[in-house]
C-alpha cells in the first residue's frame, strides 16, 4: 500500500509547485542617443527609483544593464537591451548615458544633467514614481527609449 502511495504523492508534490511558481517575464526593446558616453539601461521597482533620483548614487548599485560606448554603437544610435526572468511586480525601465563616464546620474538643480529616457514617456509631467512605473503582468517586446 505504501509503494502505491509515494508515486502519487511525489506527483501531487510536483503539481503544486508547478501551481505555485512564481510568473516570470521578458521585457525587451532599444534605446536611442545622440551622445557619447556609457549607457545605463535600469529595471527599478520603487526603492531603485528612490535611489536613481539620490544624487550622486552609484548606477553600479542598481539593477542596470551597462552598454560601454564604442565607435559602432555611436555610429550606430541605438542599442538593444533584454532582461529576461523578471517576476510580476510593479517596475520602471530608465536609460541614462553616463557622458562624463564617472558612474553616476549627475544632477543640476535636482534635475538629471545627463541624457536619460523611460519606458513611460512623460513628457511634460513631474518626474515621479507614478509616472514612470508600470505592472509587469506579460512579456512585453518593442520597448522604444528616447534620451
Amino acid at each position: 500500500m505504501f509503494k502505491k502511495l509515494v508515486p502519487l504523492f511525489i506527483g501531487l508534490c510536483l503539481l503544486f509547485s508547478f501551481a505555485f511558481a512564481e510568473e516570470n517575464y521578458k521585457l525587451s526593446g532599444e534605446v536611442t542617443f545622440s551622445n557619447d558616453g556609457d549607457i545605463y539601461i535600469c529595471l527599478l521597482n520603487m526603492e531603485g527609483w528612490r535611489d536613481f533620483q539620490t544624487p550622486r548614487h552609484e548606477l553600479s548599485q542598481l539593477k542596470c544593464k551597462v552598454i560601454k560606448m564604442n565607435a559602432d554603437l555611436r555610429g550606430a544610435g541605438k542599442v538593444s537591451f533584454k532582461f529576461d526572468s523578471v517576476p510580476k511586480a510593479t517596475y520602471c525601465i530608465v536609460a541614462l548615458q553616463d557622458v562624463n563616464n564617472n558612474g553616476k546620474a549627475d544632477f543640476e538643480n535636482y534635475i538629471i544633467s545627463e541624457p536619460w529616457g523611460s519606458y513611460k514617456d512623460i513628457g511634460f509631467n513631474s518626474i515621479s514614481w507614478d509616472n514612470v512605473k508600470f505592472d509587469l503582468e506579460k512579456d512585453i517586446a518593442g520597448i522604444k527609449i528616447q534620451m
